[in-house]
């Protein structure tokens, strides 16, 4: 067993929503250089993941998981280790079948609590059989806290895990949130491990005035998405 550096929630240029400039390459080239041990492309509904990406991390020593951050009934969830069939979920009937057939799967939910409609929130509650652990949010400084406290208490009360990621636009900010997961280096050991709670969180946390700029950039990128001629 392994204490290994995992971050489980990134996202790249080729992501068809938000207006990101670093290339998957980029990304994990940077990983690379911060000691990254296992990492996700988690780009929104659609998986980012080709046998080219993935030798080109094993190269640099890093274990490169498929994943999709998928919009269901207009909620974001997190599900590493996805196929491209996971492009067509839908509703959550639709994940429930998923995880009923590919059972190698797990299942997240980001930013659970926080604010907007993006938000699990309380569909969390109603189908929570369905999720593997929560994310604990980089985004997030020592004043203001109060959503992850919430997802924390969550997680407490029905012995759930949490994860912590940085949900990662910017490539500076790829170390803010991560989590280490003692287990052997593949899929199955570490999320067996995750399932189990062998795992430590890190979340530096922002002033409140950096929070303010980045959301308000976001804002920003994501307008320049959708107004970008096709």
């Amino acid at each position: 067993m392994s204490k290994l550096k995992c971050q489980f929630h990134c996202h790249t240029g080729q992501d068809p929503v938000d207006y990101i400039r670093h290339t998957e390459r980029g990304l994990i080239d940077r990983a690379a250089k911060l000691g990254y041990d296992v990492l996700a492309i988690s780009c929104h509904n659609v998986v980012i993941f080709n046998d080219d990406l993935r030798k080109y991390a094993a190269a640099k020593r890093i274990l490169l998981i498929p994943a999709i951050e998928k919009t269901v009934e207009k909620k974001h969830i997190l599900i590493l280790n996805a196929d491209v069939s996971a492009q067509n979920i839908k509703s959550f009937k639709d994940l429930r079948k998923y995880k009923n057939t590919k059972k190698d799967c797990l299942i997240i939910a980001p930013h659970p609590f926080y604010p907007g409609n993006s938000a699990v929130n309380k569909q969390l509650y109603e189908n929570l059989e369905l999720f593997d652990g929560l994310e604990y949010c980089w985004f997030h400084s020592p004043r203001t806290n109060r959503c992850n406290k919430k997802a924390v208490k969550m997680a407490e009360t029905y012995k759930l895990p949490i994860i912590a990621t940085s949900d990662n636009h910017n490539l500076k900010y790829l170390d803010s949130a991560f989590s280490i997961v003692t287990a052997e280096k593949n899929i199955k050991s570490i999320f067996s491990a995750i399932k189990k709670n062998h795992i430590q969180i890190v979340s530096h946390g922002l002033p409140l005035w950096k929070m303010a700029f980045i959301y308000g950039k976001m804002i920003f990128l994501s307008l320049v998405k959708v107004l970008a001629p096709r």
